[in-house]
């Protein structure tokens, strides 16, 4: 950041240098890496089969969409009503693919 930024955007610039140069991004990415490997795995299995399975696998999916809203997406410096709607679209999609299946 080669340029002075206003007072009243300070906390975002410095918000989005630890974030680029902060270390629980890569863990989150490397962590989102092992949740698709081993949920991919999991769901080619010859035992994975059913309700449960299903559920187990959603429930890593929902896990999955709220690292990637929370870190990628800066979901974190929301307000409270956008994340209480973030994790309440995701419960109701969890919902309706676990209670369809």
């Amino acid at each position: 950041m080669d340029r002075p930024v206003p007072a009243s955007l300070s906390h975002l610039s410095s918000r989005l240098r630890t974030a680029v140069r902060g270390q629980p991004v890569r863990l989150v990415f490397v962590g989102l890496l092992l949740l698709t490997a081993s949920s991919s795995w999991f769901a080619e299995s010859e035992s994975s089969r059913g309700v449960a399975t299903t559920a187990f696998l959603m429930t890593v999916v929902a896990l999955k969409i709220h690292l990637v809203g929370m870190h990628f997406m800066e979901l974190r410096y929301a307000p409270l009503a956008l994340k209480l709607a973030f994790h309440g679209w995701i419960a109701v999609v969890w919902g309706l693919i676990v209670g369809f299946s």
